[in-house]
């Protein structure tokens, strides 16, 4: 393999890559032509092909889990074919091993980011398109084989290749896991392909017998005790593998089985596998013939057609392995098989094998007569006499077999004879055809010579001998190198007004055409009819007979002048006379040059090639006279005047021609746009009017209309930056007019991306124009420059340009914002200080206070408004500026923590304004919040509600239930840095059951007793006790309400807060109204609250909520208080014995009873503690006997 790729190769390559990326859509033709070149000259990955495909792959997972623009493309059609090129030419780097020393340096690397880039798209392959997902899977299955070659045959220290090993085997881990949740069938394919190759490498060789060959590297090939692969793990991987290849055998309740495609792919792979392995058959022909009989019966679904398919399949599958050599020890079971399903394909087998054996008996034993028939005329001949027939059957036996040996050497050699003849014949006609041929050309070449040799003479004759003496010009004075300038500065002039003339009258002729159609050709006219006077001709093609002769002039009139300079580099005027003489000529050459400059830049697109070709002749003139000043343009190398002029005339066309350029382009996109725009609303006005006319039986037909596709965008401008043999840094700030004008943005920072991928040293003034326009008011400019800008924010030299250009914008963003916060603010002091409007004279009082509230109600509507528009302003201005950071952050997350300082200093309007700003980047990382944790980690103090709401986001758009690697991250933020239980509340139903219960108590510190946090409470009771996908509740609404009540016992939070945490319990609703937890579960915790060996002091008023506001049975909260009055309440804490009061009172007249087993001292307490008891005692006390009621006779003696 060569060092260096074909320069036309790469050419070829570079081209199919530019074509197949600016077709729309995508032509994936060509990307397949380019895989193939690649695979055929695998040096071109060495050309920064690689680094494309990576690209291209990345660009799907930005768009489609990583980008916080993800939601605005809605063309990801368009980047899935450069992905999967991309991924085909990651495939073909990583299963091609390199030559010494590519492996060393290169390789490595390549392999380190194709997997990299693969686990990043399997671990959000639920967001990835279907394809791209496939095509990591395939080239993963085609890479695993190579990887445990490498590792095997490279030395086991080698940390790289253990790393790469590892995260194979965790990649591999899973596209397994995909085998049991997918059920796509075109995905299945490829999983069952990647089953395959595991099963083929990692199963134990046959013992015994004939080995299929298999290119793949097998178990055999692995050291039984090498530093990181571990044989063993790796045969349990294949007979997990094996059993997966199994359970993929389809039911009817799986979409898979319906697939046909799907299906002869797992039925060839099992076939396969049992092929090279035949120790599989056991394994495999059990379960598939079990499959095969389920599959034929009346409960399964599938048609007939299906059926017969896959039956013919299944029966040329097994007699084609039967009839291998190797499968002798499986012979009889596959036998048994085909006898079971039989079919006409085993018939015809049986019938054709039994008609061969039936004929090669009859052969043999026509070849034995014939034998013993020879061997009795031989023997009758000499006299001999005939041997028993025994021995003539042995004798028969090893004369056979010499004859056949005879027989075989007989055919051969007269079939070399016959190929000999055939040679023969064939090599003497060819050498008579030869011969006639070769006195053909020798005749025709005397005649050409003949004939050259009289057209020579006759030149020589019609000739004059001239003689040119051209003297060195070291060997000429001065003054001869001075007149011979002047005079070579006479002809330039000379030819120059020639030009000039030529010009001028080609440009009359060009108004002429352009304002009337030319005349038509005078009859007979053809391409050879050109004036004497050397008018132009128009042709019947319509183009101009002295076209090429006008461009050939210009361009020898360039090159005289660029011979003038350089011989001015070797003249000096001294006398006055001389200089004056050759100034005056100088400005008469530059006023030619300006006439074919003129020329071209009123026609740059006509004459494009004409002036990148005058450019690299002006140019070629710089660096002969200065190779520094060529090599170096924008330094100051010039030590020659001829230099410097030469120079600035470069610099003044290039100049010229690159304005006429960029016109040009803007001019024909606009021009594009507007046709486009023209075409679609004559599309769709015709549809309109075929929709009101209705269909009619003349009517012909309307053909659907198709999606106006927009023109292919314009490559005049990037072809000249290309092209150009030098562009100052300068000239590339000029294409900053493109993105001035929407419709001709995306011309601008296109023709910027592809010209800083493509010539590098324009990146640096290229990235300036393209951060400059990162915050244009236009969003598709904005998104097109940020775009361009991320894809050299990790892999240049221009990343801290980037991030602190970004900051500096989000900065100059919150100023703006705060800017207008203050002149809306000042906007709203004026409206409601101006005096309120005079009052109507005789208005009664009712009607001035109406009309005072109105005018007030008008002051508050005014102030409104100016702060909605203030609040359009500020987000508009923030989204404009902040947006290439955010865009930034999905690339490194930690520019997160400049996003949060920034919005810790801006003040309350401008930070709720920042919230909805960054909500969409919060969303896109929500699959991997592992990627923003760290940053929240580390914000700055004024910075915690955004850090709310970030955390807010990522729990509600990520996984049902959040990982312990977020919520871990989460609490030991909330722990650090002593933050509230607000943080805790999104990730509750990622808690163990214990840190729920750890936590309950700070949740309820939240509350104030004014409802605020409500909501809060409410979710965080929400999230623990409802069970999510895969997962029970943390706690059952029972455990909630008995931790509560726990809580109230232990007296770390105030009583007040845990009355109010219990009143949001019972109060909580369903969107349906209903009560979010029953009244039977509050019903049976008060029956299981007494038991306890502590009473809490809410277990009353969880008695009297229920029922005062769930209307609960009286005869469940009276079984409760007799269950205290049993244990002696009175004895119990103030708060416990003061909830047994308000319950007793609450359940009268039923509670009166127990008055009668309670202690007179503990009644009187109670009366003392709620008064209005005692009328209601009295009454009860009234009804006993006289006997009973002696007791309670201090309820009717004082009031006290």
């Amino acid at each position: 393999m060569a060092s260096r790729i074909d320069p036309q190769v790469l050419g070829q390559a570079v081209e199919l890559y530019t074509q197949a990326v600016q077709d729309t859509p995508p032509n994936r033709t060509k990307f397949d032509i380019l895989v193939d070149l690649i695979h055929e000259k695998p040096l071109l990955l060495y050309e920064s092909f690689f680094d494309k495909g990576c690209e291209a792959a990345a660009a799907v997972i930005d768009v489609c889990h990583g980008g916080p623009d993800a939601h605005e493309d809605d063309n990801l059609s368009f980047l899935t074919p450069p992905a999967a090129w991309g991924w085909a030419t990651m495939e073909e780097a990583a299963c091609m091993v390199p030559p010494q020393p590519l492996f060393d340096t290169k390789y490595p690397d390549f392999v380190r980011r194709f997997l990299e880039l693969a686990n990043r798209t399997l671990q959000h392959r639920d967001s990835t398109p279907a394809p791209i997902v496939r095509r990591v899977i395939q080239a993963l299955t085609r890479f695993w084989p190579e990887l445990i070659h490498i590792c095997v045959n490279t030395s086991p220290r080698d940390q790289n290749w253990r790393e790469r090993y590892m995260e194979m085997m965790e990649l591999d881990r899973q596209i397994l896991q995909l085998i049991s949740t997918s059920d796509d069938p075109a995905l299945g394919v490829h999983l069952v392909k990647h089953q395959e190759t595991a099963i083929a490498m990692f199963t134990e060789l046959p013992r015994g017998g004939a080995i299929y060959k298999s290119s793949l590297i097998d178990l055999g090939q692995i050291p039984d005790s090498h530093a990181y692969i571990d044989k063993a793990a790796l045969v349990s991987r294949a007979g997990l593998a094996k059993q997966q290849l199994i359970q993929l055998l389809p039911n009817s309740d799986n979409l898979r089985f319906y697939n046909m495609t799907f299906i002869t792919a797992l039925l060839n792979s099992m076939f396969y596998l049992m092929s090279l392995r035949s120790q599989l058959c056991g394994e495999f022909l059990g379960k598939l013939m079990e499959w095969y009989a389920i599959i034929n019966s009346s409960e399964q679904g599938m048609t007939n057609a299906q059926l017969v398919m896959i039956g013919k399949t299944v029966r040329i599958s097994l007699l084609h392995l039967y009839a291998q050599p190797h499968m002798g020890e499986c012979a009889e079971m596959l036998e048994n098989k085909l006898d079971k399903i039989g079919g006409q394909e085993w018939s015809a087998w049986l019938d054709r094998k039994l008609r061969q054996d039936q004929r090669e008996l009859k052969e043999q034993r026509e070849r034995d007569r014939q034998e013993r028939q020879l061997r009795q005329r031989s023997g009758e001949s000499s006299g001999q006499r005939r041997r028993p027939r025994e021995d003539d059957d042995n004798d028969d036996e090893e004369k056979q077999s010499r004859m056949l040996e005879e027989n075989a050497k007989r055919v051969k050699l007269d079939n070399v004879g016959d190929g000999a003849s055939a040679a023969a014949a064939a090599a003497a006609a060819a050498e008579e055809a030869a011969a006639k041929e070769a006195a053909i050309q020798a005749a025709r070449l005397a005649a050409g010579t003949e004939t050259d040799s009289e057209l020579a003479e006759q030149l020589k004759t019609s000739l004059p001998e001239l003689k040119f003496d051209i003297q060195p010009l070291e060997t000429l004075t001065p003054d001869a190198r001075d007149t011979l300038f002047v005079d070579a500065l006479k002809r330039v002039v000379a030819a120059g007004s020639v030009v000039q003339k030529f010009v001028a009258r080609s440009r009359l002729q060009a108004l002429g055409a352009s304002s009337q159609p030319p005349p038509p050709p005078p009859a007979g006219a053809g391409p050879g009819n050109i004036t004497e006077s050397g008018d132009v001709a128009t042709l019947p093609n319509g183009l101009s007979t002295n076209a090429g002769v006008l461009e050939d002039s210009m361009l020898m009139l360039v090159r005289l002048i660029c011979s003038c300079y350089i011989m001015s580099k070797d003249t000096s005027a001294d006398s006055e006379a001389a200089a004056t003489e050759a100034s005056a000529k100088w400005a008469k050459v530059h006023e030619c040059a300006e006439a074919v400059l003129e020329s071209i830049v009123q026609a740059p697109r006509e004459r494009y090639g004409l002036g990148i070709l005058l450019l690299y002749e002006i140019w070629m003139a710089v660096v002969i006279l200065d190779p520094e000043l060529g090599s170096s343009p924008g330094g100051q190398h010039s030590k020659s005047e001829g230099a410097s002029s030469v120079l600035a005339l470069y610099l003044r066309w290039s100049d010229r021609i690159f304005d006429a350029v960029i016109k040009c382009g803007m001019d024909t996109t606009l021009s594009q746009k507007a046709a486009a725009v023209a075409a679609a609303a004559i599309a769709a006005a015709e549809s309109a009017s075929a929709a009101v006319a209705g269909p009619t039986g003349s009517a012909p037909q309307q053909q659907p209309l198709m999606p106006q596709q927009l023109p292919q965008q314009d490559r005049l401008i990037l072809n000249f930056v290309l092209d150009a043999p030098y562009i100052p840094s300068v000239a590339i700030k000029k294409l900053a007019v493109c993105l001035t004008n929407a419709d001709t943005a995306v011309l601008g920072y296109a023709t910027l991306d592809k010209a800083m991928e493509l010539r590098p040293p324009v990146v640096e003034e290229g990235m300036r124009v393209l951060l400059t326009n990162c915050g244009h008011h236009e969003r598709t400019t904005r998104i097109g420059c940020i775009r361009a800008v991320k894809k050299y924010y990790t892999t240049s030299a221009h990343t801290s340009t980037i991030e602190n250009w970004a900051r500096m914008m989000l900065k100059a963003g919150i100023d703006s914002a705060v800017s207008e916060s203050a002149k809306a603010a000042a906007e709203a002091e004026r409206v409601l200080s101006e005096p309120v409007e005079p009052l109507e004279p005789g208005m009664d009082p009712e009607q001035e206070r109406v009309a005072t509230e109105r005018a007030i109600e008008r002051k508050k509507a005014a102030v409104i408004q100016v702060h909605k528009k203030s609040d359009l302003s500020i987000e508009a201005a923030l989204v404009r500026q902040a947006e290439l950071l955010l865009a930034l952050c999905t690339r490194n997350m930690d520019l997160y923590v400049d996003v949060l300082a920034a919005y810790a200093a801006a003040p309350m309007p401008v930070q709720s304004v920042l919230r909805r700003v960054v909500t969409p980047l919060v969303k896109s990382v929500a699959a991997t919040p592992a990627k923003i944790v760290p940053a929240l980690a580390r914000f700055v103090s004024g910075a915690e509600s955004l850090v709310l709401r970030t955390i807010f986001i990522l729990s509600a758009e990520g996984p049902p239930v959040p990982t312990s690697e977020f919520v871990n991250a989460v609490t030991e933020i909330c722990d650090t840095r002593e933050l509230d239980a607000r943080y805790i509340v999104c990730i509750a139903h990622g808690l163990t059951k214990d840190e729920a219960l750890k936590r309950l108590g700070s949740v309820l510190m939240l509350l104030n007793g004014r409802g605020m946090h409500w909501p809060l409470l409410s979710e965080f009771y929400s999230r623990v006790t409802t069970p999510y996908a895969g997962s029970s509740s943390l706690l059952s609404p029972m455990e909630l309400l008995l931790a509560l009540h726990k809580t109230a016992s232990e007296g770390v939070v105030p009583m007040s807060k845990v009355f109010e945490g219990l009143v949001v319990y019972t109060d909580m609703r369903k969107p349906d109204g209903n009560h979010v937890f029953s009244t039977q579960v509050i019903a049976a915790a008060l029956k299981v609250l007494p038991d306890e060996p502590v009473i809490s002091p809410l277990m009353l008023r969880t008695a009297e909520l229920y029922c005062t506001r769930r209307g609960g049975l009286a005869g469940t909260v009276t079984s409760l208080l007799e269950k205290l009055v049993e244990r002696q309440v009175w004895d119990m804490s103030e708060a416990v014995f003061l909830s047994f009061a308000h319950c007793f009172m609450a359940l009268q007249p039923g509670s009166l009873r127990m008055v009668n087993h309670m202690p007179l001292d503990a009644l009187r307490k109670m009366v003392s503690l709620l008064p209005a008891l005692r009328p209601s005692l009295r009454d009860y006390v009234g009804k006993m006997d006289e006997s009973s009621r002696e007791k309670f006779s201090w309820l009717f003696t004082t009031d006290s």
